[in-house]
Protein backbone atom coordinates (compact mmCIF):
# COMPACT_ATOMS: atom_id res chain seq x y z
CA UNK A 1 0.00 0.00 0.00
CA UNK A 2 2.55 2.32 1.05
CA UNK A 3 4.71 1.84 -1.92
CA UNK A 4 1.42 2.95 -4.27
CA UNK A 5 0.93 5.84 -2.36
CA UNK A 6 5.05 6.98 -3.40
CA UNK A 7 4.66 5.78 -6.68
CA UNK A 8 1.45 7.66 -7.23
CA UNK A 9 2.75 10.81 -5.16
CA UNK A 10 6.08 10.39 -7.86
CA UNK A 11 3.82 10.53 -10.75
CA UNK A 12 1.84 13.09 -9.73
CA UNK A 13 5.18 15.46 -9.27
CA UNK A 14 6.63 14.46 -12.35
CA UNK A 15 3.11 15.56 -13.96
CA UNK A 16 3.55 18.68 -11.83
CA UNK A 17 6.98 19.35 -13.21
CA UNK A 18 6.25 18.48 -16.88
CA UNK A 19 3.27 20.84 -16.92
CA UNK A 20 4.86 23.57 -15.26
CA UNK A 21 7.85 22.70 -18.26
CA UNK A 22 4.94 22.98 -21.11
CA UNK A 23 3.58 26.08 -19.90
CA UNK A 24 6.62 28.27 -19.49
CA UNK A 25 7.90 26.88 -23.22
CA UNK A 26 4.60 27.98 -24.28
CA UNK A 27 4.82 31.28 -22.35
CA UNK A 28 8.39 31.63 -24.08
CA UNK A 29 7.20 30.53 -27.68
CA UNK A 30 4.50 32.60 -27.67
CA UNK A 31 5.65 36.08 -28.42
CA UNK A 32 7.92 34.88 -31.05
CA UNK A 33 5.39 32.86 -32.64
CA UNK A 34 2.86 36.22 -33.05
CA UNK A 35 5.72 38.34 -33.90
CA UNK A 36 6.24 35.81 -37.19
CA UNK A 37 2.65 35.52 -38.22
CA UNK A 38 2.29 39.49 -38.18
CA UNK A 39 5.12 39.81 -40.10
CA UNK A 40 3.83 37.04 -42.56
CA UNK A 41 0.68 38.86 -42.81
CA UNK A 42 2.41 42.63 -43.27
CA UNK A 43 4.86 40.91 -46.20
CA UNK A 44 1.55 39.51 -47.67
CA UNK A 45 -0.42 43.00 -47.34
CA UNK A 46 2.61 44.59 -49.46
CA UNK A 47 2.63 42.00 -51.66
CA UNK A 48 -0.99 41.85 -52.69
CA UNK A 49 -1.32 45.61 -52.49
CA UNK A 50 0.28 48.65 -55.24
CA UNK A 51 2.76 50.81 -53.76
CA UNK A 52 1.85 52.89 -50.71
CA UNK A 53 3.13 55.43 -48.23
CA UNK A 54 0.78 54.16 -44.83
CA UNK A 55 -1.57 51.98 -44.48
CA UNK A 56 -4.78 52.52 -42.53
CA UNK A 57 -5.94 49.32 -40.45
CA UNK A 58 -10.12 48.76 -40.12
CA UNK A 59 -11.78 45.65 -38.47
CA UNK A 60 -15.89 45.75 -39.14
CA UNK A 61 -18.36 43.61 -36.90
CA UNK A 62 -20.68 41.50 -37.81
CA UNK A 63 -24.05 40.25 -36.19
CA UNK A 64 -23.62 36.94 -38.14
CA UNK A 65 -20.00 36.99 -39.28
CA UNK A 66 -16.50 36.91 -37.19
CA UNK A 67 -15.32 40.38 -37.25
CA UNK A 68 -13.55 41.62 -40.81
CA UNK A 69 -10.14 43.32 -41.01
CA UNK A 70 -9.18 45.31 -43.79
CA UNK A 71 -5.63 46.54 -44.65
CA UNK A 72 -5.86 50.03 -46.60
CA UNK A 73 -2.99 51.13 -48.49
CA UNK A 74 -2.90 55.42 -48.75
CA UNK A 75 -0.93 57.09 -51.04
CA UNK A 76 -0.21 60.73 -51.70
CA UNK A 77 -3.37 61.11 -53.69
CA UNK A 78 -5.67 58.72 -51.80
CA UNK A 79 -6.28 55.08 -51.36
CA UNK A 80 -4.10 52.55 -53.38
CA UNK A 81 -6.00 49.42 -52.86
CA UNK A 82 -7.47 47.23 -50.04
CA UNK A 83 -6.56 44.04 -48.63
CA UNK A 84 -8.15 41.38 -47.02
CA UNK A 85 -8.20 37.65 -45.92
CA UNK A 86 -10.26 35.00 -47.03
CA UNK A 87 -10.68 31.21 -46.47
CA UNK A 88 -11.93 27.95 -48.27
CA UNK A 89 -12.12 24.57 -46.80
CA UNK A 90 -12.64 22.69 -50.59
CA UNK A 91 -8.47 22.49 -50.40
CA UNK A 92 -7.33 18.42 -51.02
CA UNK A 93 -5.78 19.15 -47.69
CA UNK A 94 -7.79 20.87 -45.30
CA UNK A 95 -8.42 24.67 -44.93
CA UNK A 96 -6.29 27.14 -47.70
CA UNK A 97 -6.22 30.70 -46.16
CA UNK A 98 -5.38 33.65 -48.83
CA UNK A 99 -4.37 37.26 -48.86
CA UNK A 100 -5.54 39.15 -51.70
CA UNK A 101 -5.81 42.77 -52.73
CA UNK A 102 -8.30 45.27 -54.83
CA UNK A 103 -7.72 48.32 -56.24
CA UNK A 104 -9.88 51.43 -56.85
CA UNK A 105 -10.71 50.72 -60.15
CA UNK A 106 -12.34 47.38 -58.80
CA UNK A 107 -9.12 44.69 -60.10
CA UNK A 108 -7.53 41.89 -58.58
CA UNK A 109 -4.06 43.43 -57.62
CA UNK A 110 -2.59 40.44 -56.04
CA UNK A 111 -3.15 37.11 -53.93
CA UNK A 112 -0.56 35.50 -51.95
CA UNK A 113 -1.97 32.10 -49.76
CA UNK A 114 -1.03 32.38 -46.12
CA UNK A 115 -1.18 28.88 -44.74
CA UNK A 116 -2.19 25.38 -46.88
CA UNK A 117 -1.32 21.98 -46.35
CA UNK A 118 -2.03 20.65 -50.19
CA UNK A 119 0.56 17.93 -51.78
CA UNK A 120 3.84 19.11 -52.23
CA UNK A 121 4.62 19.18 -56.23
CA UNK A 122 0.53 19.52 -57.01
CA UNK A 123 -1.54 21.39 -54.90
CA UNK A 124 1.14 23.40 -53.12
CA UNK A 125 2.58 24.83 -56.67
CA UNK A 126 -0.15 27.63 -55.93
CA UNK A 127 1.66 28.77 -53.24
CA UNK A 128 4.27 30.11 -55.46
CA UNK A 129 3.08 34.07 -56.19
CA UNK A 130 4.36 33.84 -59.65
CA UNK A 131 1.67 30.89 -60.31
CA UNK A 132 -0.86 32.95 -58.54
CA UNK A 133 -0.62 36.59 -60.51
CA UNK A 134 -0.83 34.56 -63.48
CA UNK A 135 -4.12 32.88 -62.73
CA UNK A 136 -5.78 35.86 -60.82
CA UNK A 137 -3.88 39.16 -61.29
CA UNK A 138 -5.05 41.59 -63.00
CA UNK A 139 -8.50 40.35 -63.75
CA UNK A 140 -11.78 42.27 -62.35
CA UNK A 141 -13.74 41.51 -59.70
CA UNK A 142 -16.72 40.74 -61.38
CA UNK A 143 -15.07 37.73 -63.48
CA UNK A 144 -16.18 34.52 -62.80
CA UNK A 145 -13.64 32.98 -60.95
CA UNK A 146 -14.81 29.18 -60.99
CA UNK A 147 -12.31 26.83 -62.82
CA UNK A 148 -12.34 26.43 -66.45
CA UNK A 149 -13.91 22.75 -66.07
CA UNK A 150 -16.67 23.84 -63.77
CA UNK A 151 -17.98 26.98 -66.63
CA UNK A 152 -15.71 29.54 -65.06
CA UNK A 153 -12.51 31.47 -66.46
CA UNK A 154 -10.03 30.41 -64.78
CA UNK A 155 -7.34 27.87 -65.42
CA UNK A 156 -5.89 25.00 -63.14
CA UNK A 157 -2.55 23.57 -62.38
CA UNK A 158 -2.51 20.59 -64.15
CA UNK A 159 -3.25 17.45 -61.73
CA UNK A 160 -4.31 20.17 -58.87
CA UNK A 161 -7.86 21.42 -59.98
CA UNK A 162 -9.04 20.97 -56.11
CA UNK A 163 -6.69 23.18 -54.98
CA UNK A 164 -7.10 25.77 -57.65
CA UNK A 165 -10.97 25.24 -57.02
CA UNK A 166 -10.32 26.32 -53.08
CA UNK A 167 -8.73 29.33 -54.08
CA UNK A 168 -10.85 30.19 -56.47
CA UNK A 169 -13.73 29.68 -53.75
CA UNK A 170 -11.50 31.74 -51.16
CA UNK A 171 -11.37 34.59 -53.83
CA UNK A 172 -14.78 34.57 -54.32
CA UNK A 173 -16.07 34.41 -50.81
CA UNK A 174 -13.43 37.17 -50.01
CA UNK A 175 -14.64 39.58 -52.84
CA UNK A 176 -18.65 39.04 -52.12
CA UNK A 177 -17.38 39.76 -48.28
CA UNK A 178 -15.51 42.74 -49.34
CA UNK A 179 -18.35 44.11 -51.65
CA UNK A 180 -20.88 44.37 -48.66
CA UNK A 181 -18.28 45.54 -46.41
CA UNK A 182 -17.14 48.17 -48.86
CA UNK A 183 -19.02 51.43 -48.10
CA UNK A 184 -18.39 50.77 -44.66
CA UNK A 185 -14.60 50.49 -44.34
CA UNK A 186 -12.63 53.51 -42.96
CA UNK A 187 -9.28 53.96 -44.59
CA UNK A 188 -8.34 56.37 -42.17
CA UNK A 189 -4.68 55.86 -41.04
CA UNK A 190 -4.67 55.36 -37.86
CA UNK A 191 -2.42 53.90 -36.77
CA UNK A 192 0.16 54.71 -39.31
CA UNK A 193 2.30 51.51 -40.11
CA UNK A 194 5.27 52.22 -42.44
CA UNK A 195 6.33 49.96 -45.38
CA UNK A 196 8.59 47.60 -44.42
CA UNK A 197 12.32 47.80 -45.07
CA UNK A 198 14.14 45.93 -47.87
CA UNK A 199 14.85 43.40 -45.27
CA UNK A 200 10.93 42.89 -44.55
CA UNK A 201 11.07 43.78 -41.67
CA UNK A 202 9.01 46.73 -39.82
CA UNK A 203 10.79 49.54 -38.12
Amino acid sequence: MKSIINMALRLSLICAIAAFALANVAEVTRGPIAASEARAQREAVEAVLPSFAKLAIDTLHAETDAPALYFSGVGDEGPTGTAFKSASGLGYSGNIEIMMGVNPQGIISGVRVLSHAETPGLGANYAAPEMLDEFYKDRLIGDNWKLKKDGGEVDAVTGATITGRAIADAIETGLQKYLNDQNSIKAVVAPVVAPATEEGITP
